[in-house]
């Protein structure tokens, strides 16, 4: 029987008693006692040399089939040499797998060392197979028979030339195939438990499932030099590629063919990174003529979708998981997706074809940032990401990380929390409409806004953006005078003097107070809350008696509500030592301080932050009582003048000489133990409460002020390293860096003027020196 040109017999029918079909050459047919037909059609007579046996044929000079020798390849030197180095053990098959996310530069590595490969080994084949089942496996192998020996073209069927080609490959050595995409470990195993004398390298986004069969080798996005580099070669030089690189997550697939679709079309990186945010869904689906369609990132997304569609809550939390950072996700938001061994299988199958990676502990999972853009993105035409189905993940993102926020920020117990679900939250604000926050958004933005202003100096500038957005909300669905908004208010008042933005903060600390007293009564702890507010910005106005009131009436009300041991309580008594002290009474201010400190340290711990406050209240008066002080009038237009970055030198002159008048050498000065009471303070913030937090800041200012108060020259060292430490956590952008340089450059003029003018040119007042105002410069 001879084959069709596919190698398969050609199928026909016979019916009726003793019938008897043939397609094509037919021998003797026995239909019956005594009948024999017999038929002679064509016949071909199979010669040894026409059909010879596997292990006889030798290899022609540089066979081999490599679609590319990837010459535009960047990087993976790692990787190259790790395959390089990779030695035999007889009687085993040599294989790797490079696994890692669909468009990472799976296939391009892999023909970039097989086209090396193949050089040094001209006797013997190199052979790329498409590997995504086993029948495209022996496709694969039936090719390589025929390329091996031609005249098995006509002779054999695909089933007949995998087997001779497994023969062969037995038989020979040197070889090296290249399994391409393939989709489950099984199907390669029959394949490598025969062939042990060569090669394999495989390419899979299945990142688990090779133990026993292939040596892992995992990859990587690209480093972002080598994407950027990439980019020129497919391209050509842009100055935001790198940019442009970043947000397309350094994936090498994505940005090859954003370099060939700006080649073809001819824009910029800035003009696609244009596109991409107003037009994702078009973009992450555009290609240039000569690329294959099916390689778009829109494409790789669906195709591994398509494969685990058996399991719909894969898609959905996909989906879910692109609102939120790429890396750190905490797996408990998922929990509301599905029963806890539901969402773990769903994970570990993501997690197994390189869509999601979970951490060592199983605790987080980390997403692409190009797998996230593509989730977010509505698709009609694709099933898996359907306007429904993606305004639902949306949702559920949503509502997971609400329930997830605690309501009371201020508890230390849950800033490890918060710290883990804020990246998530900004995250989610960034890629959502303002239009389209609900009560739950609102909630969220405001509880993480109200975290992030204990949490760090630093997350000022972006808490105040959360803390606007969650008022707005709150108004369009609440109302001005609902509990929400007023909640929110407080906050913000706290975001806005904290950002230094004092005059717009005032007026909304008196409005807010105002409306807590009128909608919520005078023992609501909001109130307390804008009660406290509208005292610091009072005090900072230069209203010593009513900022005092203000901060004596939250305290009483703490107590009443939430008792004397409260931690919220103390910090309202924090505010009354500090209310105290502006009012002119120090000395009282530091009796009540050192009582509070008592009463934190026993009904909190040492290390307690609102502790660790007090403890920098207490120095921050000791060191008040060890340096004169200049008058509450000249320290509030310094402070003013330090804000706006004018006239600051002049106002410096006269806290300087207010406190020259006193004669500081004759006032007692921070002992050595002072000294080291204020750094153990700073080192148990650091280690408590870490660099960036609130409290850790006004514990470093603290220690400056008591290293200048010993006007020790051995301090000075320590405390520019401080200062600069201080600056550096804030950044260059934070107004409170720009506020702090100012008054340092201030003071440091002012005292050098005073040092070489002398007290009785200063006596004269500031408006009769000749010394121009120093310009305000970072």
């Amino acid at each position: 029987m001879s084959a069709s040109p596919d190698h398969r017999p050609t199928a026909v029918d016979a019916s009726g008693t003793a019938a008897v079909a043939t397609a094509g050459n037919g021998g003797q047919a026995f239909t019956g006692p005594g009948a024999v037909g017999l038929n002679i059609g064509t016949a071909h007579l199979m010669s040894p040399l026409a059909c010879p046996q596997a292990e006889s044929v030798d290899c022609p000079p540089g066979l081999n089939n490599l679609r590319s020798r990837a010459t535009m390849f960047v990087g993976r030197t790692d990787e190259l040499t790790a395959l390089d180095d990779a030695s035999t053990v007889p009687g085993e098959a040599l294989a790797h797998v490079l696994h890692g996310l669909g468009g990472i530069g799976k296939s391009t590595l892999a023909a970039r060392w097989a086209s090396r490969h193949s050089e040094s080994h001209a006797d013997a084949p190199a052979w790329w197979i498409r590997a995504d089942s086993r029948s495209a496996i022996d496709t694969g192998l039936a090719d390589l028979a025929i390329a091996l020996q031609p005249s098995l073209f006509a002779l054999l069927p695909q089933e007949q030339l995998a087997e001779w080609a497994l023969r062969w490959l037995a038989s020979h050595t040197g070889w090296l195939l290249v399994l391409d995409d393939v989709s489950n470990p099984d199907d390669v195993i029959p394949l490598l438990s025969r062939a042990t004398s060569g090669r394999f390298l495989i390419t899979s986004r299945q990142s688990t499932g090779w133990r026993g069969i292939a040596k892992p080798v995992p990859l990587d996005v690209l480093p972002g030099d080598d994407a950027v580099e990439l980019f020129a070669l497919r391209h050509r030089q842009d100055p935001d590629a790198a940019e442009l690189c970043e947000e397309l997550g350094h994936l090498p697939l994505a940005i090859a063919q954003v370099a060939a679709y700006c080649e073809q079309s001819g824009c910029t990186a800035r003009e696609y990174l244009e596109d991409l945010a107003d037009v994702p869904a078009e973009m992450y689906a555009a290609k240039d003529e000569n690329r294959d369609h099916e390689r778009t990132v829109a494409r790789v997304w669906h195709v591994t979708l398509d494969r685990l569609a058996d399991d719909p809550l894969t898609a959905r939390i996909l989906l879910t998981l692109a609102w939120y950072a790429p890396d750190g996700i905490p797996r408990t938001l998922l929990g509301g997706l599905g029963s806890r061994p539901a969402v773990r299988g769903a994970l570990g199958r993501l997690a197994a074809h390189s869509m999601v990676t979970l951490s060592g502990d199983g605790d987080t999972v980390s997403v692409h940032r190009l797998v996230q853009a593509v989730s977010r993105t509505k698709d009609t035409a694709d099933r898996h990401r359907s306007p429904t189905a993606v305004e639902d993940a949306r949702t559920a993102a949503t509502e997971a990380l609400g329930q997830a926020v605690p309501d009371d920020v201020d508890d230390p117990s849950v800033w490890p929390v918060m710290r883990a679900l804020l990246p998530h939250v900004e995250e989610l604000a960034r890629h959502t409409r303002e239009q389209d926050d609900s009560a739950v958004m609102a909630r969220l933005l405001t509880r993480t806004g109200d975290y992030m202003l204990g949490a760090s100096v630093g997350l000022i500038p972006r808490a105040l953006a959360l803390l606007r957005r969650a008022e707005a909300c709150c108004v369009r669905l609440h109302g001005a005078d609902s509990e929400e908004t007023l909640d929110v208010s407080v906050q913000l008042t706290h975001a806005q003097r904290m950002s230094l933005d004092i005059e717009q903060a005032a007026g909304i600390a008196e409005r807010t107070l105002a409306d807590c007293l009128r909608v919520l009564g005078t023992e609501h702890p909001l109130t307390f809350s804008a009660q406290l507010s509208a005292y610091k910005l009072v005090s900072l106005a230069g209203d010593a008696p009513r900022a005092l009131t203000l901060a004596e009436e939250a305290l009483a009300g703490r107590v009443r509500v939430f008792g004397e041991d409260d931690h919220r309580t103390f910090a309202a008594r924090g505010s009354v030592v500090m209310a105290l002290a502006e009012a002119g009474d120090p000395a009282g201010a530091r009796d009540l301080a050192a009582e509070l400190l008592d009463d934190c340290v026993r009904a909190l711990g040492e290390e307690h932050p609102q502790t660790l406050a007090t403890k920098s209240t207490v120095m921050m008066l000791a060191q008040q009582a060890s340096l004169p002080l200049p008058s509450m009038a000249a320290v509030f237009k310094f402070f003013n003048a330090a804000m706006v970055g004018e006239g600051v030198v002049t106002a410096a002159r006269d806290v300087v000489q207010e406190v020259s008048l006193f004669g500081p050498m004759t006032l007692a000065r921070p002992t050595e133990e002072d000294v080291a009471a204020a750094e153990r303070n700073l080192e148990t913030c650091l280690r408590v409460l870490g660099e960036d937090h609130a409290d850790t800041f006004s514990a470093r200012m603290t220690l400056l002020g008591v290293y200048a108060a010993t006007q020790d020259e051995r301090y000075v060292e320590r405390g520019v390293r401080h200062m600069v430490e201080a600056l550096t956590s804030l950044g260059e952008d934070h107004p409170i860096t720009g506020f702090l340089l100012n008054v340092f450059q201030a003071l440091h003029t002012a005292a050098e003027d005073w040092a070489e003018s002398g007290p009785s040119d200063l006596d004269a007042g500031p408006e009769h020196s000749e010394a121009p105002d120093a310009p305000s410069e970072h």
